[in-house]
């Protein structure tokens, strides 16, 4: 199987001859360790959203770590343009870091709120680009739902805030990237891409930025609306905590969500409650890849494999993605254990 069809198939529960690795992000500098040639990828997007590297080079970057590592994916960000400060430039052109918000009431959003056309030409050119340098592999167009713009945009605070006060103005903010979003995926689709996978992080480690009466009054109602315009396979992300909302994000009706984070969330317990309903991506901790040995990488990627394969549905990452501060030999052991126990997976046994 091509990495491209390994991802597809674990996405419907279908049987692969590996198990699949994804990751969203794979910084520059632990791409160039791994891979012993300089690796650049500019993951950072330009102010009007779109992506700043040239679709072909953005393309033939990541094929190179793909073919050390053996990841399935390429990624491929169509991210609106979020409204909040700039804290720096990372080095290494990894995203931008964020500050608060500077969406904090309706006459900042009257003043400042503007979002490209999605039919920008240079965009579906750069888009073109990438999918005519993509190979086998899967090509991911990166998107949010609109919710994880919002909470960029306005802060935590000032949208904390506006839930009591003006949730009106959220559901504004809201709708306007919703529809950007809605807008822009089923052009990404007809160019051909792969996978829409959709990053919106709501939650903290202690749960939801919102609890699920909230979500599903003022948020769920226009994220079904915006993914009812999708053809292609969606994965949804988010860090934290996201037992509590679960049973309501899971309305979305999405074919996988990513990451499951290891020290707030029981990726076995997810796969036994839900696993029949969705795969799930995940989920070797950042923490252990970094501080780790080898030997404590090759023993998590057969744990998770061993028992979350069976059934099918299953593909393996990082709890996030691969940094700059962990360690190669444990990146690469990591590829080493899913090629070594990956390939042994009976995904048609009953979990």
């Amino acid at each position: 199987m091509t990495p491209r069809e390994r991802v597809l198939a674990a996405l419907r529960h279908q049987e692969v001859d590996e198990i699949p690795w994804i990751e969203g992000i794979i910084g520059n500098g632990i791409a160039t360790a791994v891979c012993g040639q300089p690796i650049h990828v500019e993951w950072s997007v330009a102010p009007e959203g779109f992506p700043t590297m040239p679709g072909d080079r953005l393309a033939e970057e990541q094929k190179k770590v793909c073919r050390v590592l053996g990841t399935a994916n390429l990624q491929f960000c169509a991210f609106a343009p979020v409204f909040c400060q700039r804290l720096r430039k990372a080095d290494d052109s990894s995203p931008v870091l964020v500050g608060d918000g500077l969406v904090k009431s309706r006459q900042d959003f009257e003043r400042l709120f503007r979002l490209p056309s999605p039919t920008d030409p240079r965009f579906i050119a750069n888009a073109r680009a990438f999918i005519a340098a993509k190979e086998d592999y899967c090509a991911c167009a990166c998107v949010r739902l609109g919710i994880g713009a919002t909470l960029l945009t306005m802060g935590i605070e000032g949208f904390s805030y506006a839930m009591a006060d003006e949730p009106q103005l959220i559901l504004e903010i809201h709708e306007a990237y919703a529809d950007w979003t809605a807008a822009v995926v089923p052009i990404l689709e007809e160019i051909g891409f792969d996978v829409i996978w959709a990053f919106d992080d709501v939650a903290f480690n202690s749960g939801p930025v919102f609890n699920p009466t909230f979500y599903r009054k003022y948020i769920l109602p226009k994220q079904k609306e915006v993914v009812s315009h999708f053809s292609k396979p969606l994965i949804t992300h988010s860090d934290g905590n996201m037992t509590p909302l679960l049973d309501a994000w899971l309305e979305l009706g999405q074919q996988a969500i990513h990451p499951i984070q290891p020290d707030v969330m029981d990726i076995y317990e997810v796969k036994r409650r839900y696993g029949h309903r969705v795969a799930i991506v995940g989920n070797i901790p950042m923490i252990d890849l970094v501080q780790g040995t080898p030997e404590q990488i090759e023993a998590m990627v057969r744990e998770r494999i061993e028992r979350l394969s069976p059934g099918g549905g299953y593909i393996i990452s990082s709890s996030n993605s691969l940094t700059d501060d962990m360690k190669p030999e444990n990146v690469l052991a990591m590829r080493d254990a899913i090629r070594k126990y990956g390939r042994c997976a009976r995904p048609d046994t009953a979990f």
